[in-house]
C-alpha cells in the first residue's frame, strides 16, 4: 500500500480543462504545452507578512441576524472570537474570546435570544446569550460545519463533515445521530424536510423530519457547494417580501463552482484555455454558479471563491473572497429576482450598477445576468441582510462589518470589530484571484481539494490536499518534477494561472503558510480495529509511507501507468477518490488491479477482514 498521488501545493489549481472552443486547432497547441487562462485584473500584495500560526482557510458563512432584525452575530475564525453587534447604533455589544484553535463558523439564532456557533476545529457548539455575552460549549462531533435551529422542536441540527447529522434538544435530552455521507456541510429546514448539502459534490441530501434519508438532489454537475441557504418561494419573490421565514421555502439556493468544460478533448488531451459556458463566454476554467429553485443557473465567472450566499427574499448576495486583493474586481455580487424599473434604468454604461455591461471595462455581460457589484475594503468572507433590508458584509482583515449603500455598490458605514491584525501574505496569495479568475483555493478548497480528477496533457491527475501534507515533502508535483516552492510558483501561479511574478520573500510566506497548515481532524474509529490495522501497516506499507508525513519523498512505479511520488497519508480519509488518477473510490479499492493491485503493496495471505482493518487504520491517520 505504498504509493498514491503525491500531494502538491497549487497544482490542482491549474486544472487542465479541455475546451472545444477552437476545435482541433487547439489540440496541436496543447501538445506543446499548457495554455494559460485569458489574463484579467491582477492581484497585488502590498505587504509581506507571515504569522506564527497559520490562519485557517476561508470557509465563509459566519454571519447571522437576531430575531429583532438589528442584532448581528459575527464569527471570526481568524481570531477565535464571536462578536455581537447592534447595527443601528454601530455598537459592539460583546467581543467573546474562545479557546485558541476553535475556528468558529456557521451561526444559528434560536427564539430565546441565543446564538449557536459551530466550532469547526474543536468539535464543539458554542451557545451565546446575546443579552449578557455568557458562553457555554458542548462537544458534538468531529468537524461541525452547518447548523440550523428548529423552532417547533427547540432543537439544533448540526451537519458534521465526518458524515453525521446531530440533533440537539436544547431543553435537554438524548442527542440524535444520523449517519450520512462524509463531507456534509450546510443544513436547512423546510416544513417537511431536513436538507443537508455536501461540499465537494455540491449536491443535497434530503431527509424526512424523522431523520430518514429519502433521496439526493444534484446541482447540475458542479462541485464545491460553498453555501446553501433557504430560498424564498416564487410567491414570496412575486410579493417582494424582504425576509420570508425559512418555513416558507421548500427548496435550497446554492452557490457553487462549476468547471467550464471538465471533460477531455476528442483527442484525449487536456489543457488550459478560455472556457466556454452554456450562457456566456468565461475567461477562466472554473466559474461560479448560483442555483435558485425553479430558475436557470446564473453564471458569475468573475466571482472567485464564492464562499457565502445570503438572501432577503428579493435579492441574492454572493461574496467572492478570492477578489479581495484585486482592486479592479468587486467582492459582492447582488442578483435581484424581481428587478424594479429603477434598477433596470440605472446607468447602462456603469461598470457596477444593475444591468451594467460588465465590470471594470472587462468584457460585456460577463455575468450573464443583471448584477449589482459591490466594492469593499479588506477581504470579504460573509454577508447577511438585516431586518431593514440592509446588506451587511464581513471582512476578515481588517476585522470589520460594512453596511452597503442601498444600491449595494459601496460601503456606507463601517463597524470595527477587532484591531488585532491577521495579515498573512501566504494566506493572501493562496486565496486570491491569480489574474486568470481562479485562486489556489478554487481547487484546494479550505486547504483540501475539490474531489476532481482533471485531464492534463500528461494524463488524468487528481487534485491533492494541502492540509498537513506539504511540509518537507519536496520535490513537488505528481511526478516530482518541481524541486522547490520557487519552481512551483513560477510554473503554476505565474504561468499556468496567469498570475503576477511573486518575489522571493512572498514565495517564502506562501511556503510558510502551506507548511504550517494543520491536518484535518482525525476520524473517530474503533480502537481495536485501528490497532490490528496498524500492525499490518508496519509490516506491509511503512517502508515507503514513513516519517511524520508518512512518505519517503521518492518516486516509484506501482503499476498505475508510470512513476509517481509517494504521497503523504496524513488526513487521507478526507480526500477520496485516491491515487493520482482517482482510480480508487474507496480505500479498499486501492487494492484493485486498476490501482496497481499487488504491485502497489504485498497483500499475500491477507484476508478480507485484514484488508478492512488495514484500510480503517489508514483512514485514522
Amino acid at each position: 500500500m505504498n504509493r498514491w498521488w503525491k500531494v502538491t501545493p497549487l497544482l490542482a489549481v491549474v486544472v487542465g480543462v479541455a475546451c472545444n472552443t477552437k476545435g482541433n486547432e487547439n489540440l496541436e497547441e496543447a501538445r506543446s504545452g499548457p495554455i494559460a487562462p485569458t489574463p484579467g485584473p491582477q492581484p497585488t500584495f502590498k505587504t509581506t507578512a507571515s504569522l506564527s500560526t497559520s490562519p485557517p482557510p476561508i470557509s465563509g458563512g459566519t454571519l447571522a441576524v437576531g430575531n429583532d432584525g438589528h442584532t448581528v452575530v459575527a464569527a471570526d475564525p481568524d481570531r477565535d472570537r464571536i462578536y455581537v453587534v447592534d447595527v443601528p447604533s454601530r455598537a459592539l455589544k460583546h467581543s467573546i474570546k474562545l479557546a485558541d484553535g476553535s475556528e468558529p463558523g456557521r451561526v444559528a439564532i434560536d427564539t430565546k435570544g441565543r446564538a449557536h456557533v459551530a466550532l469547526r476545529s474543536s468539535g464543539n457548539v458554542a451557545t451565546i446569550d446575546l443579552a449578557t455575552g455568557a458562553v457555554t460549549e458542548r462537544r458534538v462531533c468531529v468537524a461541525p460545519r452547518g447548523i440550523a435551529y428548529d423552532s417547533e422542536l427547540d432543537t439544533l441540527h448540526v451537519a458534521c463533515a465526518e458524515g453525521m447529522l446531530v440533533s440537539i434538544p436544547l431543553a435537554g435530552g438524548e442527542l440524535r445521530r444520523i449517519g450520512l455521507d462524509r463531507d456534509v456541510r450546510d443544513v436547512m429546514l423546510t416544513k417537511k424536510k431536513i436538507l443537508v448539502s455536501r461540499f465537494r459534490q455540491a449536491d443535497v441530501l434530503v431527509l424526512s423530519r424523522a431523520g430518514e434519508l429519502e433521496g439526493k438532489s444534484a446541482t447540475r454537475g458542479g462541485n464545491l457547494g460553498w453555501r446553501m441557504v433557504a430560498a424564498p418561494t416564487e410567491a414570496a419573490a412575486e410579493n417582494e417580501q424582504t425576509s420570508p421565514p425559512p418555513e416558507d421555502s421548500d427548496e435550497p439556493a446554492i452557490i457553487s463552482q462549476h468547471p467550464t468544460n471538465p471533460g477531455p478533448t476528442p483527442g484525449g488531451v487536456g489543457y488550459y484555455g478560455s472556457g466556454s459556458t452554456d450562457a456566456c463566454s468565461a475567461p477562466t476554467i472554473t466559474t461560479t454558479r448560483l442555483d435558485i429553485p425553479g430558475r436557470q443557473g446564473i453564471l458569475i465567472p468573475p466571482a472567485v471563491l464564492p464562499v457565502d450566499l445570503a438572501t432577503s427574499g428579493r435579492e441574492y448576495a454572493i461574496v467572492a473572497a478570492g477578489n479581495g486583493h484585486t482592486s479592479d474586481l468587486p467582492q459582492v455580487f447582488v442578483h435581484r429576482v424581481r428587478p424594479k424599473a429603477a434598477d433596470l434604468s440605472s446607468s447602462s454604461s456603469s461598470s457596477s450598477g444593475f444591468g451594467g455591461p460588465g465590470f471594470g471595462g472587462f468584457g460585456t455581460n460577463i455575468d450573464c445576468t443583471q448584477m449589482a457589484k459591490g466594492f469593499v475594503p479588506g477581504q470579504a468572507v460573509a454577508a447577511v441582510f438585516d431586518g431593514d433590508d440592509q446588506l451587511i458584509v464581513q471582512s476578515r482583515e481588517p476585522a470589520a462589518l460594512y453596511i452597503m449603500t442601498p444600491d449595494r455598490q459601496r460601503v456606507w458605514k463601517e463597524i470595527a470589530l477587532d484591531s488585532d491584525s491577521r495579515e498573512d501574505t501566504g494566506h493572501a496569495i493562496f486565496h486570491s484571484n491569480s489574474g486568470g479568475f481562479l485562486a489556489c483555493a478554487s481547487c484546494h478548497a479550505e486547504g483540501g481539494e475539490d474531489g476532481r480528477t482533471w485531464t492534463f496533457i500528461e494524463g488524468d491527475r487528481r487534485t491533492p490536499s494541502m492540509r498537513g501534507t506539504i511540509a518537507n515533502t519536496a520535490p513537488f508535483h505528481w511526478d516530482g518534477t518541481m524541486k522547490d516552492m520557487r519552481h512551483l510558483v513560477d510554473h503554476v501561479f505565474s504561468t499556468r494561472m496567469s498570475g503576477p511574478k511573486i518575489d522571493d520573500a512572498q514565495v517564502e510566506t506562501l511556503k510558510t503558510y502551506l507548511f504550517k497548515m494543520p491536518p484535518p481532524p482525525k476520524l473517530e474509529q474503533d480502537l481495536a480495529t485501528v490497532e490490528r490495522g496498524q500492525a499490518l501497516f508496519a509490516q506491509r506499507c511503512a517502508s515507503c509511507h514513513s516519517g511524520a508525513a508518512l512518505t519517503n519523498n521518492e518516486t516509484h512505479d506501482v503499476g498505475t501507468g508510470g512513476a509517481f511520488q509517494v504521497p503523504s497519508l496524513v488526513g487521507v480519509a478526507w480526500r477520496a477518490p485516491f491515487l493520482h488518477n482517482g482510480c480508487a473510490k474507496t480505500m479498499k479499492d486501492r487494492f484493485i488491479g486498476a490501482c496497481g493491485g499487488e504491485k502497489h503493496g504485498d497483500l499475500t495471505g491477507l484476508t478480507t477482514a485484514q484488508v478492512s482493518d488495514l484500510s480503517t487504520y489508514v483512514e485514522s491517520l
